[in-house]
This record gives C-alpha cells, sequence and structure tokens, in this order.
C-alpha cells in the first residue's frame, strides 16, 4: 500500500444496492471501477479505496487486474498504474471497512431521504478520518447498511437525466472535498 497523507477515503459498494424496482441487489465490480475510481482518488489524494462486495469470485478478478500491474509486466511498463492500484482494498461488507478506521460516514445519493443531516463544514476540513460512500446500480440499500453520520449534497444537474455514472460523481465530490465545498 501507498503512503496515505488524505483524511478522506472511498468506498465503493456493489451489495446492498438497490436495483431498478427498489428492491435489494447486487452488482458485478467492472475492471473501470478498480481503475477509474482508484485514478480519480489517487489524482485528489484520497485513499485508501474500498470496493465492497460479498463473492469470492470478484474479489478474485480484482485480484488479478491488481496482480498485473502491482507485481506483474504492467507495473514495469505503467509505474504510475502501479501506484493507483495499490491504493485498493477489497472488503466483503461495509462493516469490514469500518473495522479498518474510526471513519465518520458519509452517504451519496441523487435523492438523499427526507431529513438527511448534511456536513456543516467541508469535509477537508471535519476532524478524524472521513469516508465517502457511493453505491452502484440505482444507489444504496441503507436498510441494510450502518447508519452514516451524514449525507453530501447531491449534485444537481441541469438536463432531464437525474444519475450520473457513480465514477462521474465521485469525481464531482472529490473536487468539491479538495476546493472546499460542500
Amino acid at each position: 500500500m501507498g503512503e496515505q497523507s488524505s483524511q478522506i477515503a472511498v468506498a465503493l459498494v456493489h451489495y446492498p444496492v438497490l436495483n431498478r424496482l427498489g428492491e435489494s441487489s447486487t452488482t458485478a465490480i467492472t475492471s473501470m471501477d478498480v481503475h477509474d475510481f482508484a485514478r480519480s482518488c489517487v489524482f485528489y489524494d484520497v485513499a485508501p479505496v474500498y470496493l465492497v462486495h460479498p463473492a469470492e469470485g470478484m474479489h478474485a478478478m480484482v485480484h488479478d487486474i491488481c496482480d498485473y500491474w502491482l507485481d506483474g509486466e504492467g507495473g514495469v511498463r505503467n509505474p504510475g498504474r502501479r501506484e493507483v492500484l495499490a491504493q485498493v482494498r477489497l472488503c466483503s461488507s461495509l462493516q469490514e471497512v469500518l473495522e479498518d478506521a474510526p471513519y465518520t460516514v458519509w452517504y451519496t445519493s441523487a435523492e438523499p431521504p427526507a431529513g438527511a443531516q448534511f456536513p456543516l463544514t467541508t469535509l477537508a476540513d471535519e476532524p478524524g478520518p472521513q469516508l465517502i460512500v457511493f453505491g452502484t446500480g440505482w444507489g444504496l440499500d441503507t436498510a441494510k447498511l450502518p447508519p452514516p453520520n451524514g449525507w453530501l449534497r447531491p449534485i444537481e444537474g441541469i438536463g432531464k437525466v437525474r444519475h450520473l455514472s457513480v465514477r462521474a460523481a465521485l469525481a464531482i465530490y472529490l473536487d468539491r472535498c479538495r476546493r472546499g465545498e460542500r
């Protein structure tokens, strides 16, 4: 693992998330999740990058991807990618992530629940380690997750599409955090 100077970490949750019918579901990790999440986080000095999925097969795939860049030919040809993927940590549940550090947990959603609490300061100014949690599919199944300390304000678009890709949302939230926006 690389040195961690950031107080902000992220988690990309693939279970429990909602499907288009609002039911609890699991989504697959894609190689794009691994590379793009890690690269955006290193760009903004955010680490570690947790990928949350309960299936051992998904863990094996991510290990294969990371091993190629960390210990294989990929890292020899592209040392920068080695640095990026060294920040990836696999966990089977969000609870496992929370055992890694005493995080203050912030959930993200295009539509936070009524009464959601938002941070009063930017996360970069919050004391202690902060964890921003992103969901795949149609968003986090919060009924099956530990309660958050609060929610990050949704990203307001100007078009008709309500949901961004999770990778685009990550980049916007990280830019906000580093520029001092709430």
